[in-house]
């Protein structure tokens, strides 16, 4: 499954600090993104072709171990399914 972001054309955001405003103009809605969360979303817009949930979780773990790895795929896949809900992108089978 890869996930990708709603068109880049419909987000506008500001960065301060470790946080993330963005604006979906699609649903009208403004969310506070924390860091993971907007590093996440700056990973997808960066993937043209969308990116797999293993994709990120190596982007995002710099420790091999195994518990590492599985911590950051449970704290990225909470933040996929907020994005997710919230409209933000969505999951597209290969």
């Amino acid at each position: 499954m890869r996930w990708r972001v709603v068109p880049r054309t419909a987000l506008t955001w500001r960065e301060w600090d470790d946080e993330l405003v963005v604006f979906n103009h699609e649903t009208g809605s403004t969310h506070l993104l924390d860091g993971l969360a907007g590093a996440v979303l700056h990973e997808l817009t960066a993937a043209e072709c969308g990116v797999t949930l293993a994709a990120l979780v190596a982007a995002f773990t710099d420790d091999p171990s195994a518990q590492d790895r599985q911590d950051c795929a449970q704290a990225v896949t909470a933040v996929l399914t907020d994005f997710s809900r919230l409209g933000l992108a969505h999951a597209e089978e290969p």
